[in-house]
């Protein structure tokens, strides 16, 4: 079951493992506001310790801006094929607001194929998978599990993407042959197809 969390203006979703109830965390929240994310996680009954992996849908400040936290915290932290080349990018822009930011320990990150995510949520007890959704940016991914429920990120919703907005009508496309039904933005409310 999917499980969201809101705070200055995005939602961060949290999938409970059915083998051993630690939790996978779908994007990480904005740089420096841990202390506000485990609060936000304890409103919902949730415990920031329960936290065993984490993915990001893109790496932009307000979704991947805790993965720094959380590679030190000893979360497995994952990327896909199509997101390390977006952190240097993330992090120079953090760093134009908030001179403090801890720069991402890359070597402890966990590399992952897209085309192997149903097969490594499975051995954790997570029931979906990764699509390649890259209609926001060249790193977006999206989160589909097994009851239906995707998480989008920062993808338009399909009725205001352009015609020619090749990238995010394919990325639709997927998403709805894939069976997508209930949809999951990062900063509005949930919606069924």
């Amino acid at each position: 079951m999917l499980r969201a969390l809101r705070y200055h203006s995005t939602n961060c979703f949290f999938v409970e493992s059915t083998l051993d109830k630690q939790l996978l965390a779908i994007d990480a929240g904005w740089a420096c506001t841990l202390n506000e994310y485990q609060r936000e996680m304890k409103k919902i009954g949730l415990r920031y310790q329960d936290i065993a992996w984490a993915i990001v849908t893109h790496f932009h400040m307000d979704h991947a801006g805790l993965i720094t936290d959380m590679v030190a915290d000893g979360i497995t932290c994952i990327v896909f094929e199509n997101q390390m080349q977006a952190i240097d990018a993330m992090e120079k822009t953090i760093w134009k607001n908030l001179p403090d930011y801890k720069a991402i320990d890359k070597t402890r990150l966990s590399q992952l194929r897209i085309a192997d995510s149903r097969e490594f949520f499975h051995q954790i007890g997570v029931h979906g998978e990764i699509l390649c959704t890259d209609g926001h940016s060249p790193d977006s991914i999206s989160f589909l599990s097994d009851e239906q429920q995707v998480v989008i990120g920062d993808l338009y919703p399909l009725e205001f993407v352009m015609p020619d907005d090749e990238k995010s009508n394919a990325s639709w496309e997927l998403i709805l042959e894939k069976g997508g039904k209930m949809i999951y933005p990062s900063h509005a409310p949930s919606f069924r197809l």
